[in-house]
């Protein structure tokens, strides 16, 4: 059947079967407007057979309600007793009494009898399914509301886990920055080694050159690509990478201790052996100063993630 809202006069069709006697409630997809989808007009012909039980499948209403169109298999109520007239209608057969027994025993089976039919637990369940499917189950004039679907629900990151989230990208960006600069670095002092050698001068061994400028880049290197990844998603409060996040603010600290000490000591190496103690005491205090400066943003993040302020946020983690 046709359907047009009476809002905006959007027109639609719908299946006749799915609207009941007393009116489909429905929601305007364009207006949202909520108005009553009456049934088609019946005729007086099918208005005299409408039945509350189908002669065929026995779907039944279990109400005044009725209907001309059997909601279950579709059975036409006028043509079905149209049908049953012509049939019994008096042939040469049955004036001659000569009707066979075959059509007696099917005629037998086609006629609905005046008994009240009794339905076996697998037909109520299809007859409960039907009226539920096609609204006969909701008392006459009930407004059938639509609940919105709710697909998926957003939750704002808060705020602390945004900071320790993108402060752990950002400096894992900068670790990289400082890994590249070392590996420059690491080049340089070995072209010098190889221009020593051809000046006839003694050359760094090649294994203080790695130790002295490549060792520490190659560790930061890789530590920030794995702090990356673990940054991004403990920004998308993934749980299983909470545990990771406070293992890898630790292991930056001592990162940080390991690079600092072989600076201290590649610095004692290549001093004079004439180098005074206010030398060494500035060269120990210098890089104590910039390893505290390195450590603090992990040594936050520790505190933070071990902090009683963080287990109330983890519950929101999935």
């Amino acid at each position: 059947m046709r359907i047009e809202c009476p809002g905006c006069h959007l027109v639609g069709n719908i299946d006749d079967s799915r609207v009941p006697a007393t009116g489909l409630s429905m929601n305007c997809p364009r207006c949202k407007i909520q108005f009553i989808a009456e049934p088609p007009a019946i005729g007086t012909e099918a208005l005299r057979a409408m039945r509350d039980t189908c002669p065929v499948c026995q779907y039944a209403t279990f109400s005044e309600e009725k209907f001309a169109d059997c909601p279950k298999c579709g059975l036409n109520v006028a043509e079905y007793q149209k049908q049953q007239l012509e049939y019994r209608k008096p042939t040469a057969a049955r004036q001659q009494g000569q009707q066979p027994a075959q059509q007696q025993g099917h005629r037998q089976r086609e006629e609905p009898s005046g008994e009240a039919v009794r339905l076996t637990d697998e037909q109520r369940l299809r007859d409960e399914e039907a009226r539920r499917k096609f609204g006969l189950d909701k008392p006459p004039g009930t407004v059938e509301t639509v609940e919105p679907s709710v697909s998926h629900v957003s939750m704002d990151v808060p705020l602390p886990v945004t900071l320790a989230g993108w402060g752990t990208v950002v400096v894992s960006l900068l670790l990289m920055v400082f890994a590249g600069t070392g590996i420059f670095e690491y080049v340089e002092k070995l072209k010098e080694a190889a221009a020593a050698v051809v000046a006839n001068e003694e050359p760094q061994s090649k294994a203080v050159i790695f130790f002295g400028f490549l060792f520490a880049p190659l560790l930061f290197a890789f530590y920030s690509v794995v702090m990356l990844v673990i940054g991004s998603q403990f920004l998308r409060m993934k749980k299983q990478f909470v545990k990771p996040m406070e293992i890898g603010a630790w292991t930056g600290i001592l990162l940080v201790i390991i690079m600092k000490l072989t600076d201290i000591i590649f610095s004692f190496e290549r001093a004079s052996s004439s180098a005074s103690f206010s030398y060494y005491a500035m060269a120990i205090v210098g890089d104590i100063f910039i390893a505290a400066l390195w450590i603090a943003p992990f040594l936050v993040l520790a505190e933070y993630l071990k902090s009683s302020h963080f287990d109330k946020v983890e519950e929101l983690f999935m």
